[in-house]
């Protein structure tokens, strides 16, 4: 259960934090659209005022006004008034305030003075055009606000020429906005630069004119756009969106209660931890029947665990979770390989004891082989050694019969050491071949040469059988020793009977024949006697190490050439070296 919990708990986690998201975004893409609103409204409140100046400024620069004639100016003044609806009245006043024409008042009649000073102040000090503040008319019949534009000429300001809007003339501004859906119970406001409401689409005639809440003119004194909860002037807790024009200061609101906002946001977060309650509940389940598989599947995993701990076979059910199957295969596998690697150990440990017994088996082998040379030598020099005490003079026909046996026990002993050297050699890698270029069939010649008296001895008759000169590369010492065995062996085995050496080229390759006409080998043997320590019979019919034919397999191997030998039991040997032919 503290599994599931474990497992469950940042599913938990994350889905409220989607929960908390998603709701944030929905709150972020409604302000977005409150936002907008009021963007819309304020560049189509600057659109209608921008329009006005233009007008304004057109009107400025009519020719009456350079010559003085107020009644000319009137004639014309009332021409462009009638092509803008949204024009109360055009007043032209002097910098200091006075009025000099109002088309809403006859000509001739008292005028008063401006009844918003500051803007004409700005307007002279500036020369620039200005938007004023709403204001209550002379009359106190309504409500406007001017559009003002400063009459120069010759750098001079000569007059003010002001356009009277009336708060109903705002209607096409803002009314004409399409409500997006779900806006329609948006409230649209207009408020001045002093926070007096010029306009609002809901109760105008109720508000046009007071000013706007404390909260709303507190979180839109500094700010150009803006999004912020207030109370409205009818007490409704709301959102409010702002946007303040840069050309007139004045800001265009879009005001919607909390409830239509609210609301959805509520039904959504209801909808989606429901949603997420039902899917933790069905995760809940589910993973309810899924531990209750993992720990069958766990328990059978540590069975076969702990049976392969002690050695035996695994047995593993089958799962259907994937990772429990993978497992009990690796199990299974682990299980096999252990077992291999068990009969392997064990196939090491009775190679280990054959090497052992190999070694003990040569080491006795070789203490004999060596002891025989050595005991006739001794024997041979404690004779000389008696006679020349007593003052015996041998006869020269026995010293010289000493003296042959001698070498050839130094020269058997010779032959030992030389063996176990190069086994050693062979073993550290260290054994290389001298190649030189010769004549084979020479070498051939010399080696029988050499082993005549032993082969005379044995009654061998060695005979060299060559077509033509063989003249290659190859290391002359070694391929002498290997000569030297099978002539060695021939005469050891085949005493009595004749040998055959034979030489001759095949293409690129040259081949070394020795035939004996001995005892033979056996088919199953023929592999076995260029091992090491083996021998074609047992050790006590015939002495040796057994190492002469593997060291004749590896020197011929590191010619990069081949051995092998032609037998039957009865019919004599021949052993067959193939040489690589190279010129150097």
């Amino acid at each position: 259960m503290v599994l599931i919990t474990g497992a469950l708990l940042p599913v938990v986690a994350f889905s409220g934090l989607m929960v908390l998201r998603l709701t944030r975004q929905m709150q972020e893409g409604v302000e977005r659209r409150l936002q907008n609103s009021a963007h819309e409204i304020t560049w189509a409140f600057d659109r209608e005022v921008s329009a006005t100046i233009r007008t304004l400024q057109a009107l400025a620069q009519s020719g009456h006004l350079d010559e003085g004639d107020v009644e000319g100016f009137r004639t014309e003044a009332l021409r462009v008034q009638r092509s803008q609806p949204s024009w109360l009245t055009v007043i032209l006043l002097t910098t200091e305030g006075q009025q000099l024409m109002n088309l809403r008042r006859p000509s001739g009649a008292p005028l008063p003075r401006a009844t918003e000073p500051e803007s004409l102040r700005r307007t002279v000090e500036d020369r620039q055009a200005v938007v004023g503040g709403l204001v209550m008319g002379n009359s106190g019949q309504y409500w406007g606000f001017p559009i003002r534009v400063p009459v120069i000429r010759d750098d001079q300001v000569l007059y003010v020429l002001s356009a009277i809007i009336t708060p109903e003339a705002l209607v096409d501004v803002v009314g004409r906005q399409s409500p997006a859906e779900g806006e329609l119970e948006f409230t649209r406001v207009v408020v001045d630069r002093e926070g007096l409401v010029a306009y609002r689409t809901r109760n105008p005639e109720r508000f046009i004119g007071q000013p706007a809440t404390g909260n709303f003119i507190q979180n839109t004194r500094e700010g150009i756009e803006g999004v912020f909860r207030s109370v409205t002037l009818e007490g409704e807790h709301s959102y409010v969106a702002f946007s303040r024009s840069g050309l007139s200061g004045w800001l265009s609101a879009v005001v919607v209660p909390d409830e239509i906002i609210d609301e959805p946001f509520r039904r959504s977060v209801r909808v989606i931890a429901a949603s997420g309650l039902l899917v933790l509940l069905i995760s809940l389940t589910s993973a309810i029947v899924f531990a209750r598989r993992f720990a069958g599947g766990l328990r059978s995993m540590a069975g076969a665990a702990e049976a392969l701990a002690s050695g035996e076979q695994p047995r593993v059910e089958r799962s259907s979770i994937e990772e429990m199957e993978r497992l009990g295969l690796s199990l299974t596998n682990s299980a096999e390989r252990l077992r291999q690697h068990q009969e392997e150990e064990r196939r090491s440990r009775e190679g280990l004891e054959a090497a052992v017994r190999s070694r003990d088996e040569f080491l006795s082998l070789a203490s004999h082989e060596l002891k025989t040379p050595l005991t006739s030598l001794m024997l041979q020099t404690q004779l000389l050694q008696r006679r020349m005490e007593r003052g015996e003079a041998l006869p020269p026909e026995r010293v010289g019969r000493l003296l042959e046996q001698t070498s050839r026990q130094a020269q058997r002993l010779a032959r030992l050491v030389d063996d176990m050297l190069d086994i050693s050699r062979l073993a550290a890698g260290k054994l290389s071949l001298e190649p030189d270029t010769f004549d084979l069939v020479e070498l051939a010649a010399e080696v029988a040469a050499k082993l005549g008296p032993q082969m005379t001895e044995a009654r061998c008759e060695v005979s060299v059988r060559v077509t033509e000169p063989v003249v290659g590369a190859w290391d002359r010492y070694r391929l002498e020793q290997v000569l030297t065995n099978f002539l060695t062996n021939a005469a050891r085995y085949s005493a009595g009977k004749p040998v055959e050496v034979t030489v001759q080229k095949l293409e690129a390759h040259v081949e070394l024949r020795v035939r004996d006409q001995g005892r033979g080998i056996a088919p199953e043997d023929h592999a076995r006697i260029f091992q090491k320590f083996e021998r074609a019979v047992h050790s006590h019919e015939v002495s040796g190490l057994g190492l002469g034919l593997f060291i004749v397999r590896e020197i011929v191997e590191m010619h990069q050439g081949t051995v092998r030998v032609e037998s039957a039991l009865g019919q004599g040997a021949t052993f067959i070296v193939t040489l690589p032919l190279r010129s150097s």
